[in-house]
């Protein structure tokens, strides 16, 4: 759903959820937006006000827990309550992940009538301020941080290299070797499809620091970080793929890791450090999801692709999942240790199914992605 479009800026879609206590309203657009928030009453009609920069539409939708229903007039966004609410909180977030768009949230709690006449009367005395000085000042159109029909950006990392030969199968076929040979395989399969860009964190047998790993992915603008590995284990029975993402003790060092490594999440300039550290929250929570919806759409096709653990989807502290903004898995392809997964990873058309799985659920991933934009 796009309310403008051509030169102006556009909304993309107003999403309203909860139960009144709270209620969250979304805003997506194509430009960054500040979540300058204004009551206003009428008699005993409620309302809440959004000015949106660079905007000149009209459209207008149903409400559910506490908004009746919204309307963009122009370049404002009225929402009317049908009780007494205010903001509890407000964000203005960046593209991250795979989220291409900006957003304002805005969390509203339930309030006593004279509470919010007292601060509607001020807001509306600000908001006709907002208005008079909007008038007065020519709007620019600020470009967008991403175009909607840019590449997706897939890196994907070959496990171990160089001095690390990492797991090694009763022959002597060693895990970087195979992960090398994988990773070469889907790239080849990825870069046919113009939805994609991929970058390879190595290319050649050579060592990459793991904290290296996971700053190429992000130095590249990563949209998806896939790590792909050959398990080992003490039983020689334990056979086929898995797939890790982040533990809630990995989670524990991102923080810390990314302090270390300058991974910045990007910050809105003018706003506390609380807000911004609201902000880094959001975008971690948002990665741990869009990480787990790719593990659960990759799931069905590596069972296709030959053998799964029973427990398929799993979570581990592993470094290269600990990117606060990349969505990242790490993939096992199966065990050296097991002789039918160490024949099958170490043949080429073995290999190339397990590859064919992955291209698949990228596929998947950035579809759902896709479709979630177009609904909007």
């Amino acid at each position: 759903m796009v309310f403008c479009a051509g030169a102006m800026a556009e909304v993309y879609d107003v999403r309203i959820v909860g139960d009144g206590a709270p209620t969250r309203i979304t805003v997506w657009t194509d430009t960054p937006q500040k979540s300058r928030i204004y009551l206003t009453q009428n008699n005993e009609v409620r309302a809440l006000a959004l000015p949106i920069d660079g905007v000149n539409s009209n459209a207008s939708g149903d409400g559910i827990g506490g908004v009746e229903s919204w309307a963009m007039s122009g370049s404002e966004l009225g929402f009317l309550l049908d009780r007494p609410m205010m903001v509890a909180r407000s964000l203005s977030l960046p593209p991250s992940g795979s989220e291409p768009l900006h957003r304002v949230i805005i969390d509203l709690e339930t309030v006593s009538p004279a509470r919010f006449s007292s601060v509607a009367k001020r807001d509306m005395r600000k908001l006709a301020k907002n208005n008079k000085k909007a008038k007065k000042t020519p709007r620019s159109v600020v470009t967008k941080t991403r175009k909607r029909n840019e590449k997706y950006v897939i890196v994907v990392d070959a496990g171990h290299g160089g001095k690390d030969p990492g797991a090694i199968a009763a022959g002597g076929t060693r895990e970087k070797d195979l992960t090398l040979k994988a990773v070469v395989t889907l790239k080849a399969m990825l870069e046919k499809d113009k939805r994609y860009e991929v970058r390879l964190t190595r290319d050649s047998d050579k060592y990459i620091p793991l904290d290296d790993r996971v700053t190429l992915a992000r130095d590249w603008g990563a949209d998806l970080f896939i790590s792909i590995h050959a398990d080992a284990a003490a039983s020689h029975s334990v056979a086929g793929a898995s797939i890790y993402t982040i533990s809630e003790r990995g989670e524990s060092r991102i923080d810390k890791e990314a302090d270390k490594n300058d991974w910045k999440i990007p910050e809105e300039d003018g706003t506390t450090e609380e807000v911004n550290g609201i902000l880094r929250s959001l975008v971690k929570r948002e990665t741990k999801t869009h990480s787990a919806l790719f593990a659960e759409l990759l799931l069905p096709e590596l069972k296709e692709a030959g053998p799964v653990l029973r427990s398929t989807h799993r979570n581990a502290g592993f470094y290269v999942l600990l990117a606060p903004d990349v969505p990242a898995v790490l993939l096992e392809m199966g065990f050296l240790t097991n002789q039918q997964d160490a024949i099958r990873l170490k043949s080429k058309s073995g290999r190339k199914k397990s590859m064919i799985a992955v291209k698949e659920g990228i596929d998947a991933f950035f579809e759902e992605k896709e479709m979630l934009l177009a609904g909007r």
